[in-house]
């Protein structure tokens, strides 16, 4: 008996669809936008660290060398890039500084430049290409699990930044 009375119902709700598709009762106003390939914005070296503030990193209690970041230098792009100089001092006093940045969400880093210490000045990677960081990476690997929180960017420098201060 409840499938008589529901069949023109039924019946009845299926001839009005074609009825409501043509009236302004449905909304036409949602737009979806199709998911853009991720691009690398534009990155320029930043000026040589004359007074860095060094936080030092790190990654491995093993190691001789130490590892710092700038904090002056560290920032987080809209591509979801953290970068900044980082600094190496190995234990004879030789100092490399590196502008890199690291692409959380991929596992990813570029190194943009390398420091003169000389001249004070950078110089441009020539074929600065995203790799992956491995497992015997041990320093970014570190970068990364302190500034990317959930492995993926910060919301900004700061929290960054805090997260390095933190681990210290």
């Amino acid at each position: 008996m409840k499938a008589i009375t529901t069949l023109p119902a039924l019946l009845a709700l299926c001839l009005s669809l074609p009825a409501l598709a043509g009236s302004d009762r449905i909304n036409k106003n949602i737009e979806f936008q199709e998911e853009q390939p991720w691009a690398e914005q534009d990155y320029a070296l930043p000026d040589y660290p004359q007074t860095p503030d060094w936080i030092e990193v790190k990654p491995d209690w093993l190691q001789q060398n130490r590892f710092f970041v700038d904090a002056k230098t560290l920032s987080v792009g809209g591509d979801g890039v953290v970068r900044f100089v980082s600094r190496v001092l190995t234990p004879s006093g030789v100092e490399n500084l590196s502008a890199e940045g690291i692409l959380c969400k991929d596992n990813q880093y570029k190194a943009y430049g390398f420091g003169d210490s000389i001249n004070h000045r950078w110089i441009a990677s020539m074929r600065p290409q995203w790799l992956a960081i491995n497992s015997a990476d041990k320093l970014r690997r570190e970068l990364r699990e302190l500034m990317c929180p959930s492995h993926s960017a910060p919301r900004d420098a700061a929290q960054a930044i805090a997260s390095l201060r933190d681990a210290r």
